[in-house]
């Protein structure tokens, strides 16, 4: 929570932040709220990442994961909308992992395409 005083930290502490009313005595129904609103801005998983302190290495694992997981559900996307084409002539099929990779596309299409009813 960010904390603004007035200059020369004179008169009253505004805190900025979430905020939940408590009504009747009912703390457990307020703090429910106030997780609800937390985990809607994602500051729990800030917190959460912040706790403790993590290696550089592990960093760039989550960074990667995170790529990988993002490319495959707009790969997913194009495959569904129709907008992924099958390469044309015999350029890619001069490498093994070219092969496979076209291979794999080829694959996904026709999964997602049974998937959908088409």
């Amino acid at each position: 929570m960010k904390r603004s005083r007035t200059p020369n930290n004179r008169g009253p502490v505004e805190i900025q932040g979430a905020s939940v009313q408590v009504r009747n005595g009912d703390v457990n129904s307020a703090l429910r709220k106030l997780k609800k609103i937390l985990e809607n801005n994602d500051r729990q998983k800030e917190l959460a990442k912040h706790e403790f302190h993590e290696k550089p290495s592990v960093t760039r694992k989550r960074a990667r994961d995170a790529a990988k997981k993002r490319s495959k559900r707009e790969r997913q996307d194009q495959i569904i909308s129709g907008t992924i084409k099958k390469p044309t002539g015999t350029q890619w099929q001069k490498s093994k992992r070219k092969r496979r990779r076209v291979l794999d596309a080829e694959n996904a299409f026709m999964t997602a395409r049974r998937k959908n009813g088409g």
